[in-house]
């Protein structure tokens, strides 16, 4: 726990260091959760855990687990002339109650510089960094391992304002993601991807904007699929066109993607991919107490389930929040969708997921500096393989401080 006194010295200390105008706000937060399926086992299934140096057998009876988030951070906006510099950076300690071997350390480091430079040109100059641990849903072995994933990503983007209506802009990004369970090492890629755009600014103040985007992954490990090395690696086009319309006198906004994926694997080209996606949203305002929010989507996704290349999701999700008081927000939430995977050997059988969540929450606000956090949340699985079938509810509770 050295780092996290270490972290609460650094963060207590900085606001002092903040000139007038700056926002350097740290934070320090615990969650507590109850998650009654925490491998997303099957009815029958079974897998394991190395507890002490012992295989401990876990069966849909006893997957259930308590754990504590522990964090600790800062939020920073810092202004300079024309200049901003927007900053996050948390530490997290995750602790099981049962299953202690699970334990880990996670953090999130991200990094904004919002540049502008005379008064036409402005863009875009960041970082970011994230440690998780990976869900056990699509974990279906013998042994469950803490899998963590690093995340790395760099980017940079540029806009011009050739007039008061039109812009012209681009940018570019270098990311990776590393596996730290070797099962999951086939899924550790390094991609690079550029775009360019045009966007029109209406009379009425609706957004609309023409852009293409290309990127080239590798996955530098190859992958065991039967008894073939299988290469993921592939390049993707898209054509995209974005929109956002604000109707009803701002009390309803919406945000439009219509967009053709083009991807082209390097190895066998029945997996190659080529469609139409978008998403629709629409943010809803009745009162200045009630936000509700809905969308519908069809779109590629990260995929990690080792047998797959390829993840189309389909699906809707609807948010709500009512503020109840000044200190009492309620929120509830409902999703689903369906997940299409590519197999990388072709002729098995699809696999197709039908996942329903919801989830109900409040938070309470006794002073402005502090939060209290309480929810439930239930969701169920329905797949083609049977074995990826699962349901489970959770509860928390949580507390945080913004200094």
């Amino acid at each position: 726990m050295k780092w996290l006194l270490a972290g609460v010295m650094l963060v207590l200390a900085l606001p002092t260091l903040a000139k007038e105008g700056d926002t350097f706000r740290p934070f320090v937060s615990y969650t507590r959760y109850y998650d009654s399926n925490l491998f997303r086992l099957a009815e029958g299934e079974t897998t394991g855990v190395v507890q002490d140096g012992a295989y401990v057998p876990v069966t849909l009876d006893s997957a259930s687990d308590q754990y504590g988030v522990l964090g600790i951070g800062l939020n920073v906006d810092w202004k300079f002339e024309r200049q901003q510099i927007v900053a996050s950076l948390s530490k997290t300690r995750v602790d099981y109650s049962k299953y202690s071997s699970l334990n880990y350390d996670g953090e999130d480091y991200q990094g904004t510089w919002n540049w502008r430079l005379g008064n036409r040109w402005s863009g875009k100059l960041g970082a970011s960094q994230s440690v998780s641990q990976t869900s056990f849903s699509d974990f279906q072995t013998l042994l469950a391992v803490s899998n963590l994933v690093t995340r790395d990503r760099q980017f940079v983007s540029a806009e011009w304002e050739l007039h008061p209506r039109w812009r012209i802009g681009g940018g570019g990004a270098l990311a990776s993601s590393d596996n730290s369970s070797l099962q999951q090492r086939s899924q550790d890629y390094e991609d690079s991807s550029g775009y360019v755009y045009a966007s029109y600014l209406t009379p009425k103040g609706s957004k609309l904007r023409g852009e293409i985007r290309r990127t080239d992954a590798e996955y530098p490990n190859r992958q065991l699929v039967s008894t073939s090395l299988i290469d993921n690696s592939y390049s993707q086009s898209e054509y995209n066109f974005l929109g956002d319309w604000t109707v009803t006198a701002g009390k309803l906004l919406t945000h439009l993607k219509l967009g053709l994926v083009d991807r082209q694997f390097d190895s066998i080209s029945t997996r190659d991919y080529s469609e139409l996606t978008g998403r629709l949203s629409a943010d809803y305002y009745p009162t200045g107490k009630t936000a509700l929010t809905l969308t519908v989507y069809r779109e590629p996704a990260p995929v990690e389930e080792v047998n797959s290349s390829f993840l189309v999701n389909t699906g809707a999700n609807l948010n709500v929040a009512w503020l109840l008081s000044d200190k009492i927000t309620a929120r509830a939430s409902a999703s689903y969708i369906q997940g299409s995977y590519e197999l990388i050997l072709p002729g098995q059988l699809q696999r197709v997921d039908d996942t329903m969540s919801g989830s109900l929450s409040l938070s309470y606000t006794p002073v402005p500096m502090a939060t209290i956090d309480v929810g439930v949340q239930a969701g169920n699985r329905d797949s083609t393989y049977p074995t990826f079938d699962y349901g489970f509810h959770s509860f928390f509770v949580g507390v945080r401080a913004d200094f």
